[in-house]
């Protein structure tokens, strides 16, 4: 259900960029973001910052750079670092997909007030008990029981 939720959120949020005519792709808005208000940053610094892989930042950066949004530089203090700042046309990118995403925003809010409930506070609430107590542990600790209603039948 999670994947399918996601898949359908990055299908949306890829139609609301396209008709705003931002050429960052979907699942790079993160980077963008970031390097909007953070300044030029490391991809290690990214993934720290974001709490996700490094591998996973680098395949978010590719298409970033093959669009030529963003470019890598040598850190001239240390020759091992590269440095992910924006070209011109990436920072007016970033820009365009900084005010798409304050909409979107705008729209979940809209969207937990009908679900009453924050569904992203709740997703990040689930991870964070997994995290905790992952369930290999639940799943090693005696069962609850759960007591169901008995189901009536129409005779």
């Amino acid at each position: 259900m999670a994947n399918r939720l996601d898949a359908l959120i990055c299908a949306q949020t890829k139609e609301i960029l396209e008709a705003a005519e931002v050429k960052t792709p979907v699942h790079s808005v993160s980077v963008m973001l970031h390097l909007l208000r953070q300044g030029p940053a490391s991809i290690a610094d990214i993934a720290r910052s974001q709490e996700r892989s490094h591998q996973l930042i680098v395949s978010r950066v590719a298409p970033l750079e093959k669009s030529g949004l963003v470019k890598m530089e040598t850190d001239p203090e240390d020759e091992r670092r590269k440095i992910l700042s924006f070209t011109r046309a990436g920072a007016i990118d970033a820009r365009k997909a900084e005010r798409v995403s304050l909409k979107i925003a705008a729209s979940f809010t809209d969207l937990h007030e009908e679900l009453g409930v924050d569904l992203m506070a709740l997703l990040e609430r689930a991870e964070q008990l997994l995290r905790q107590k992952p369930l290999a542990v639940r799943n090693a600790a005696p069962a609850k029981r759960v007591r169901r209603k008995a189901s009536t039948r129409a005779a």
